[in-house]
């Protein structure tokens, strides 16, 4: 008799224990929708500047997407997170050097955005494996939406 009263109070202490009401959210301002197609630039301190083209979705703060350049053979995903007004996350890249070799790497981006332009940066560039190909240094990304 005293395992089941003992069982039944811990049970009931549980169940008592959670709150009925939902977390509020941390206030920090409206998030941005960023979502939808972005056209414009990247540019590095070690490579000429590239048209790029950014599909972007977005649920609540979280980004996801792809880009391309429209000028040379560079492409990638797109991860972060959109705070108010600005942006961080990560931007995967995959090039092709000239003797046919696939290089790969991330770069932390972060910047402003509105909803018709962003500026990411990334001073340290696209950190990645061996590349017969230099990869970007010192990133700028310059985009407007479409």
């Amino acid at each position: 008799m005293r395992v089941a009263l003992a069982v039944c109070l811990v049970v009931s202490v549980a169940a008592c224990g959670g709150n009925s009401t939902a977390p509020s959210a941390v206030s920090g301002g409206t998030v941005i929708d960023i979502a939808g197609t972005w056209n414009g630039t990247i540019a590095s301190s070690n490579n000429t500047t590239a048209q790029l083209k950014m599909v972007l979705t977005q649920s609540g703060p979280d980004v996801t997407g792809t880009w391309l350049s429209t000028s040379v053979s560079w492409a990638g995903q797109i991860s972060g997170t959109v705070h108010a007004a600005s942006f961080d996350g990560q931007f995967k890249f995959s090039g092709t050097a000239a003797d046919g070799t696939v290089c790969t790497g991330t770069a932390n981006v972060a910047g402003p955005v509105s909803g018709s332009t962003m500026t990411w940066t990334s001073s340290n560039g696209v950190v990645g494996g061996a590349c017969p190909a230099p990869l970007p240094v010192g990133l700028q990304i310059v985009v407007q939406r479409q």
